[in-house]
């Protein structure tokens, strides 16, 4: 009888367990189904970086593994508030890029125009964020040292860099590197009397030592991801919702700036190596020159005190 009540008991427990995930279950169903319109998930992005995710699953940057990223992985679309179920519908109208400077650490200058239709907003946002994800081209890199410092001057709101961050590779051995860079808009963004906002930003940019060749190097940029991140005011919680801006529709784009790297002159590697070789020894002998004087002096000082 003790056994048996025994086994009674643990069924009892599992088939408790089972129910309780059941609702468990349903409840999250249901959690969902309320934020769902129109087919479209409407939910918050978890992560603070969009590439993090990316760089979670994949080691280096392929342009149609990110794109393919972009399209299944981020959650975007309308930035709703769940309240009123008011649609916020931001637009890209123009994106310009160039680079400024010369030779080899250069600053990438982006401009871009955001448009919407303020009459349709009820509600707008409490805040919003421009982030702008630049796939670098190989050969260039920036410095994630340089980035914080700028974070912390306050010219970005947040930035980092994903994939290969060896600053001292050249272009030949290192990989391709990808620059998150987020800027904080603010509440003129939905403001009735400016329903138009123009961000620039600039991002220093360093070149790697390119093979050995004659004449430059070619590297070609191509258009940035641009995503729009904005807080929803809530009774309980702020709810960020993410947005793809769609630069297909955008009225001007022209963002292919191109950097031409001076290349090493293979003709010229043997005179460079012989004048490294002739600089190091004669460096060398002038140590040992140094050190043997200083020693020479050092113990005549001791023998006119003694």
């Amino acid at each position: 009888m003790e056994l048996h009540d025994y086994l009674a008991r643990c069924l009892a427990m599992v088939i408790t367990v089972i129910l309780i995930a059941k609702i468990s279950s349903c409840l999250n169903t249901a959690v969902l189904s309320e934020k769902t319109v129109n087919g479209l998930v409407h939910a918050p992005y978890v992560d603070n970086y969009v590439a993090k995710s990316y760089f979670n699953k994949h080691e280096n940057l392929v342009d149609s593994m990110f794109e393919d990223f972009i399209a299944h992985d981020i959650l975007y679309g309308a930035c709703v508030s769940l309240q009123g179920n008011v649609e916020f519908s931001p637009k890209l109208s123009a994106l310009h890029g160039k680079l400024i400077g010369e030779g080899s650490h250069r600053r990438l200058s982006s401009t871009l125009r955001l448009k919407m239709s303020s009459e349709s907003i009820s509600r707008p946002p409490k805040s919003c964020e421009v982030i702008i994800v630049e796939r670098l081209p190989s050969g260039v890199f920036a410095d994630p040292f340089e980035l914080q410092h700028l974070v912390q001057r306050g010219v970005f709101r947040d930035a980092a860099v994903f994939g290969d961050t060896n600053l001292e590779l050249p272009s030949f051995l290192s990989n391709r590197s990808l620059v998150e860079v987020h800027l904080e808009v603010g509440a003129n963004l939905t403001s009735q009397q400016k329903d138009e906002l123009e961000i620039h930003m600039e991002l220093p940019l360093h070149a790697r030592y390119q093979p050995l060749g004659h004449g430059f190097s070619r590297v070609e940029f191509a258009s940035p991801d641009l995503f729009l991140r904005c807080n929803v005011e809530r009774k309980e919680d702020d709810t960020g919702c993410l947005f793809l801006l769609d630069k297909q529709n955008a009225e001007s784009i022209d963002t292919h700036p191109v950097w031409e790297v001076p290349c090493g002159n293979r003709e010229h590697t043997e005179v460079v190596s012989a004048f490294t070789f002739i600089s190091a020894v004669v460096s060398a002998l002038l140590i040992i020159v140094a050190s043997i004087k200083y020693s020479d002096n050092a113990s005549s000082n001791v023998l006119k005190q003694s």
